[in-house]
């Protein structure tokens, strides 16, 4: 399996990104093609002698404060439109970037495009949940604004990720709202509810920001720019959590003597909260494996994500939610062919 990596849109460095493409050729078994400046990637895989890999020579970087649609139009040799173009053409199974998050998107969108009955694609992000299991949040940036269309969408595209993938039987969709009663929220969110609750069999019902991580829902659904906002709030509330623990620990001369004994709790505690294990956000609605990490994603987090990318594969996800879409909104007579949307 071939999967490409843009090592030169993210926030650390290339040889950073690089080491985490390694890691994930020699755990995974997967072919990592690196996108990115030759000289610069030459000199760098001189140093592992890895044979399962190779090159994208692509000189030209998509900067993060740069308009995404403008970059990718102007920037054809950048890494994220290589990179994308080689999935496009068959060169390659999936697709890995930390980049820019509009770009990748408009890259996707101009280069693979939508599956057939997607309007918006959007991001999912797996969060953990305090029963032991993982919702998936989305849209989290693709999509600032969204119909209650859209969302219902992402509730189809969010189950059969969470089947496939999760394992979940039976899984179940809420709406990220300011409460849980049917009535709570403005028009738009009122709108979406009435829409969700009777268009979407395993819709069951509102779920509030800080319900959120108490789990009982699969799949929560909402617009990219709420998303974006709930989910860096709980990164920020998940870094001070671990930051005032250390804080307390350090001013503590007893929780010091305690210390051995707590910090294997800590530091799974560190690791489940943590973006790193979870790598990469699925982009969902492309005709391509397209995974998004985070900007400032280390070694172990693309290592992660070409993980999360390799299954998508494998489970052959993008074929089984163009289906899923299309039988599930065939059967809600609200199917893109047969004009009723």
């Amino acid at each position: 399996m071939r999967i490409v990596l843009d090592v030169q849109g993210g926030d650390r460095p290339p040889a950073e990104l690089i080491a985490g493409g390694i890691a994930a050729i020699r755990e995974y078994g997967v072919e990592v093609i690196f996108a990115g400046e030759r000289a610069m990637i030459e000199r760098e895989l001189a140093r592992y002698r890895e044979s399962r890999c190779s090159l994208i020579d692509a000189p030209e970087v998509v900067r993060m404060d740069e308009p995404p649609i403008e970059a990718v139009r102007k920037k054809k040799n950048s890494s994220l439109v290589q990179g994308i173009r080689a999935v496009r053409k068959g060169e390659a199974e999936a697709f890995v970037s930390p980049a820019n998050t509009g770009a990748v998107m408009a890259a996707a969108l101009f280069n693979l495009g939508r599956l057939h009955e997607i309007d918006r694609p959007g991001i999912g992000v797996l969060v953990p949940t305090l029963d032991g299991r993982k919702t998936l949040l989305i849209d989290v940036g693709a999509n600032a604004e969204c119909a209650p269309e859209h969302l219902l969408e992402f509730g189809v595209m969010g189950t059969i990720y969470m089947k496939e993938l999760m394992g979940v039987a039976n899984p179940r969709v809420g709406l990220l709202n300011i409460g849980e009663e049917p009535q709570k929220g403005d028009q738009q969110a009122l709108k979406a509810f009435a829409y969700l609750q009777q268009e979407l069999p395993n819709f069951a019902g509102n779920v509030e920001p800080n319900r959120l991580v108490e789990g009982g829902f699969d799949v929560v659904v909402c617009d990219g720019f709420t998303g974006n906002i709930c989910l860096k709030a709980y990164e920020g509330a998940a870094t001070v959590t671990v930051r005032y623990l250390k804080r307390y620990i350090d001013q503590s001369l007893l929780a010091k003597i305690g210390l051995p004994f707590l910090w294997p709790a800590l530091r799974r505690l560190r690791r489940e909260i943590s973006a790193v294990q979870y790598g990469g956000a699925p982009l969902l609605g492309v005709r391509g494996v397209v995974i998004i990490a985070h900007g400032n994603s280390n070694a172990e987090a693309i290592k992660n994500a070409i993980r999360v990318a390799k299954e998508a594969v494998e489970h052959d996800l993008i074929g089984k939610i163009e289906r899923g879409v299309h039988e599930s909104l065939v059967h809600l007579g609200l199917a893109v062919g047969g004009g009723t949307r």
